[in-house]
């Protein structure tokens, strides 16, 4: 599924954040300078601006926290490139898995993986526009009023940022979508089981309760799991770098939103203020919503193979004693291995904490508020 997207994904090559040449090529070091130049050119004129073009303002406090985030604008935009740099193998890897899962469900379950419902299409097309014609209040305020802002230094990082973060949504969507289609193969067995022995001469039946079966569903959750571990040492430090700029960018720029409502700034500045952290916060839902959604299916699983093994204790003719001794081990292995997109173990991506960063977001808010109007 994910080879089928790649007439889209690549052109995010432009931006560095995925390969642009396939896994034996030799031309894999030109993308890698590519991405160098990429980094160094951000960096050095960040630099350019904090030392030798400061803008200067009355509301020190103001900024303060606009370099504060104008700097991890930057560095989360190096951590991404780089660790995108360093790991195209990886990438690969996890491209050829997520196939080799797909064919696993065709070939060994007979459930054919088809494209993601054209709901989540529009869902990630909405976004990538989202994130490109909110762009345009803002440079219409930076060209039209007296700002003195880092907006045209961030401007690159900030694209960058926000479209990995898409990719990032794009890819934890395609392991939601197989962990449901796995639900639903664990689903479909369960109802065979509660059968019982009422269609004991049916062939489905016989295949559907089958070592071998239940082997093949043991298997892809497996594979599954892997996936899940691979996206998330492949990842990790991008989606922590995200989170942290998005919620900084987020709190900022309400701040300033507050600001304006208050006449400290002309009334203007609300739209370029409002066209960042409104889109932040869809990103921040939306990420929290997939993360929570494959947490979701993990439990679903959980429960269909527990009710599996209640089914077959249940049932006048019990199954074979190989394969309760699977179905116990599958039951275990769903225990400890959980499905979940997990930042390098700093934070598991759910609606937990989404309602952390809303909290944290209210706090500072206060606090600038007050600090701003001891320095006002």
């Amino acid at each position: 599924m994910l080879f089928a997207l790649q007439r889209y994904i690549k052109y995010f090559a432009v931006l560095g954040l995925v390969p642009w040449v396939n896994e034996k090529s030799s031309k894999q070091h030109y993308q890698k300078i590519y991405t160098l130049m990429l980094i160094l050119s951000n960096v050095g004129v960040a630099l350019y601006k904090i030392i030798f073009r400061p803008p200067e303002g009355d509301l020190l406090v103001s900024l303060l926290v606009s370099c504060i985030v104008f700097v991890c604008q930057i560095v989360t935009m190096t951590v991404i490139e780089l660790q995108v740099m360093c790991q195209y193998n990886g990438y690969y890897e996890f491209c050829l898995q997520l196939k080799c899962l797909r064919l696993h469900f065709q070939c060994e379950l007979q459930q054919p993986i088809r494209n993601l419902p054209w709901s989540r299409y529009v869902k990630f097309y909405a976004l990538g526009i989202i994130n490109i014609v909110v762009f345009i209040p803002s440079i219409y305020v930076a060209v039209n009023s007296d700002y003195i802002g880092y907006f045209w230094y961030s401007l690159a990082a900030v694209i960058i940022n926000r479209y990995q973060c898409l990719l990032l949504l794009l890819y934890v969507d395609l392991l939601g979508y197989h962990a449901e289609r796995l639900d639903q193969r664990l689903q479909a067995l369960h109802s065979y089981r509660q059968l019982g022995t009422q269609t004991i001469l049916d062939t489905k039946f016989e295949q559907m309760c089958s070592l071998d079966h239940l082997l093949s569903l043991k298997r892809a959750y497996m594979e599954l799991y892997r996936l899940f571990e691979l996206y998330n040492s492949l990842f990790g430090w991008s989606i922590v770098s995200i989170f942290v700029v998005m919620f900084l960018d987020s709190i900022i720029n309400i701040y300033w939103s507050l600001l304006v409502l208050i006449k400290i700034y002309k009334f203007g500045f609300i739209f370029m203020t409002c066209a960042t952290f409104v889109p932040l916060l869809i990103l921040l839902f939306t990420f929290c919503h997939c993360g929570e959604y494959c947490k979701r299916q993990h439990m679903l699983i959980g429960s269909h193979v527990r009710a599996l093994a209640c089914a077959a204790q249940c049932q006048s003719v019990p199954p074979p004693l190989a394969y309760n001794a699977v179905l116990a081990e599958f039951a275990m292995q769903v225990e400890q291995d959980a499905l979940a997109i997990s930042a390098e173990g700093f934070m598991d991506i759910d609606y937990n904490l989404l309602m952390s960063i809303f909290t944290a977001m209210v706090t500072y808010l206060i606090v600038l508020m007050q600090f701003g109007s001891l320095y006002a």
